[in-house]
């Protein structure tokens, strides 16, 4: 009987082990997918968004339809100007705003 006892209790040490063993491998391999899924979070939100209101989509519709490209290619080129702008300042901003806190 004591034998059975030991085997048993030796065979849920080795699962155990083994168990542990198989969490560790199953996360390094999770971990190189983690960028992945979090861009895939990231769509999944911006969709359910959008189902929750699809007025968005029509307003997106008209309003292409009503702009002409060359008005949306100067759009553009004013906001990536502003966009780089506002990165090549925030940090500058953020300094001045710490400095008097």
């Amino acid at each position: 009987m004591n034998s059975r006892l030991e085997q048993a209790a030796r065979r849920r040490r080795q699962l155990i082990t083994q168990c542990h063993l198989q969490r560790m491998q199953l996360a390094a391999e999770l971990g190189s997918l983690r960028p992945t899924l979090h861009s895939l979070q990231s769509g999944w939100r911006i969709v359910n968004r959008v189902r929750r209101h699809p007025g968005w989509i029509a307003v997106a519709g008209l309003g292409l339809a009503l702009v002409t490209p060359r008005r949306i290619a100067s759009w553009m080129r004013i906001g990536s100007t502003g966009l780089r702008t506002w990165r090549s300042l925030a940090p500058r901003i953020q300094q001045l705003l710490s400095a008097y806190r």
